[in-house]
């Protein structure tokens, strides 16, 4: 703007002194004229002369006058449109960005609630894996705890059965029901309470009888037809019905809770990937914000310079218009008063007049003293020299006048020329400043420009770099995620097929226990039990002959009776057998336990991992969308302080072409201009009368 109206200025300056150039060669065409000629006719020659020069500078002024006029005219008219699409462009960008603040807002509450949901999902999954792991660990218990009992009722069935079964036999069933603690788990199962006392008398005194006479219900022979035996096959079936609604129980419960997990992990799955649209939403409108935000300050900074410069076109071109009808008022004046005096003094009679009464030194005022005459000579040497030094048309003007003007007249034109050359002096001193002011603050603000761009520029290969590592983070922590969920899966897999395979090993173990028991107890029939040696009759053998009424030794006799030895190996064998497959079946429940331990505490600690790591996830992508946000800032800044550098180097030219010129000449300038006045003070004593 302030380049603008100085271009103004130079121009109306410029075209000013065209009339007084003008008007200088007029005048000392009309000197150089031989003064011989009627004197009256030189002054109407001189009055033409002006009217001609008058009517060069209204017409000069018209010009001048319209040239400022289209100027005045396509500068408001430019800046009216550039201020009303300002604020045109506030109003929109006001409420652009009251739409995005309420977007954002609203966003994040959403965010909170579905990271609340999402945390809240996560925890009833973990909730329900923990009862599920505690259903099946309880499982497993009564599981284990049937299967012992449905085994110690078939083998006391298989052991009673018989029509003569061994004590021994009976004590081991006896002894293996109360350890599988059927008479506890017959409690729940509807026996009448005098088959529990039954079974409970049993027990224990079949645990320490000394003979079947000792045990209830072993006082007879048929002890499959008693109480106990019917008791027994009873808590059997009764067993076998709870072992399978348990297992089916189980079965149902598994596929509940997988069901249940499915439909939470879909449910998680849906809330992760929303809170990641929202995280991206989110940075969308955050970087939209702060671009808005920063074209709001851009277009009122602007607006308000906008604003600043009509208001300053108007005044001075309103200043201008005023001051142009001032000057055609004047030049209007001054021509009619020209052309009546041309038409008083242009008429024969006028001449005749005047050839009567004025001479022909009616130019140099013929009472004027020879005195006089040489100071106006002197002055006028003095003024011409110094207008032939320093090429001033006004002071040409000024040698001109002082030929024939009054000295009270031209006194008062080399005060005004004086004041002048003062003036255009001072406006010299204040505009070298200006200029010194406005090239170092130039320099200042360009060389924080280029800081604040090199900070910029740091800044945004640092966001970038923070946005590559987040991104790489964040992809390496969900790849970690999705190998702990494979993990997972691949794990309650594995736990599922380990107890399936534990399942079938207690099963058979329990299975080979009960044939291999059976065999011990058909070998002890025979081996384990102390049999009573026969006794032998008669002495060592020696064959004699017989008589009439003995007939002597037959010819050979038995050998003593022993039991086979291999019996007492097969039996000792088998018991080997039987505590091997009771050990491995201990050590598979034993290792069962701490498998389905150390699987619930992977799965918990693993749960915890995975939770963690979407927080940490989630906390990285807000990191992100943060950093592009600031990253989208920086870009505006850095292209903002791109264009402020441009600008201040478009202003250094516009400051040099200003400033150069009067920078390089200004001491020359003031030493000629102070020559020039000083010149017009020595004219000025020299018409005053000084010596």
């Amino acid at each position: 703007m302030v380049r603008v109206l100085s271009a103004a200025l130079a121009f109306i300056v410029a075209a000013l002194p065209l009339a007084a150039a003008v008007r200088v060669s007029s005048l000392s065409r009309d000197l150089s004229v031989s003064l011989k000629e009627r004197p009256v006719m030189k002054v109407v020659r001189l009055l033409q002369d002006m009217k001609a020069e008058l009517q060069a500078e209204l017409d000069d002024d018209k010009n001048v006058n319209d040239k400022l006029s289209c100027w005045c005219e396509t500068n408001e008219k430019e800046k009216t449109a550039a201020i009303e699409l300002g604020e045109s462009t506030v109003a929109q960008l006001e409420s652009s960005m009251s739409e995005a603040a309420s977007k954002m807002v609203a966003l994040k509450e959403k965010r909170k609630a579905t990271m609340d949901q999402m945390y809240a999902d996560q925890k009833s999954l973990d909730e329900a894996e923990e009862m599920r792991m505690t259903e099946n660990k309880a499982f497993h218990g009564e599981e284990t705890g049937l299967l012992d009992a449905v085994a110690a009722c078939k083998q006391a069935i298989v052991v009673l059965s018989k029509h003569h079964p061994e004590l021994a036999q009976v004590r081991a069933v006896a002894l293996k029901l109360q350890e599988s603690r059927v008479p506890e788990l017959s409690m729940s199962r509807g026996l009448r309470p005098a088959q529990l006392e039954a079974l409970k008398g049993f027990l224990q005194q079949a645990v320490s009888a000394t003979s079947f006479l000792a045990v209830p219900g072993f006082q007879s022979y048929r002890p499959q037809s008693g109480q106990i035996f019917g008791v027994l096959k009873q808590m059997q079936e009764d067993f076998e019905k709870d072992l399978s609604g348990a297992q089916a129980d189980e079965l149902k419960a598994v596929e509940q809770f997988e069901s249940l997990k499915a439909a939470k992990l879909e449910e998680i799955a849906a809330a992760d990937k929303a809170v990641i649209q929202i995280d991206a939403d989110l940075a969308e409108f955050g970087e939209k914000h702060a671009q808005e935000l920063k074209e709001f300050e851009d277009t009122k900074a602007q607006l308000a310079l906008d604003q600043e410069f009509l208001a300053s076109l108007q005044k001075k071109c309103s200043e201008s218009s005023e001051e142009y009808d001032a000057r055609v008022k004047s030049r209007l004046e001054e021509i009619a008063a020209v052309e009546d005096t041309i038409k008083i003094l242009n008429t024969d009679e006028a001449f005749d007049v005047f050839d009567k009464s004025v001479s022909t030194a009616f130019l140099q005022v013929s009472t004027e003293s020879r005195e006089e005459q040489a100071r106006r000579q002197r002055a006028t040497s003095v003024l011409q020299r110094v207008a032939g030094l320093s090429g001033a048309p006004q002071l040409a003007l000024l040698a001109a006048s002082a030929k024939l003007d009054t000295f009270d007249q031209v006194k008062a034109e080399i005060d005004k020329l004086i004041a002048e050359l003062g003036r255009q002096q001072q406006d010299e001193v204040e505009h070298r400043d200006w200029c010194t002011e406005e090239l170092a603050e130039n320099e200042r603000s360009t060389a924080q420009a280029t800081d604040k761009k090199e900070s910029l520029s740091t800044k945004i290969a640092d966001l970038d770099k923070t946005i590559e590592t987040l991104a790489a983070d964040i992809k390496s922590t969900e790849a970690a995620v999705s190998e702990m969920k494979e993990q997972m899966k691949r794990s309650s897999e594995n736990r599922e097929g380990e107890h399936a395979v534990f399942a079938q090993t207690i099963s058979d173990q329990r299975l080979t226990q009960v044939i291999l028991n059976k065999a011990l107890n058909r070998m002890k029939q025979v081996y384990a039990m102390l049999q009573e040696e026969p006794e032998q009759a008669g002495a060592a053998h020696t064959a004699t002959s017989g008589n009439h009424t003995d007939a002597g030794n037959g010819p050979a006799r038995f050998t003593k009776y022993e039991q086979h030895v291999g019996g007492s190996r097969v039996v000792a064998m088998l018991e080997t057998v039987i505590s091997d497959s009771q050990k491995m079946e201990d050590e598979a429940i034993q290792a069962e336990d701490d498998a389905q331990t150390a699987y619930e505490t992977f799965m918990k600690d693993s749960n915890k991992s995975v939770t963690q790591s979407q927080r940490k996830i989630t906390n990285m992508k807000e990191s992100s969308a943060k950093a592009k946000s600031s990253l989208s800032m920086a870009q505006t800044d850095l292209d903002q302080t791109g264009k402020e550098l441009e600008d201040l180097n478009e202003m250094l030219g516009d400051t040099h072409k200003s400033c150069d010129f009067i920078l390089k000449n200004f001491e020359a300038r003031q030493e000629a201009r102070s020559a020039e006045v000083d010149a017009l003070k020595e004219a000025k004593a020299i018409l005053s009368g000084m010596a």
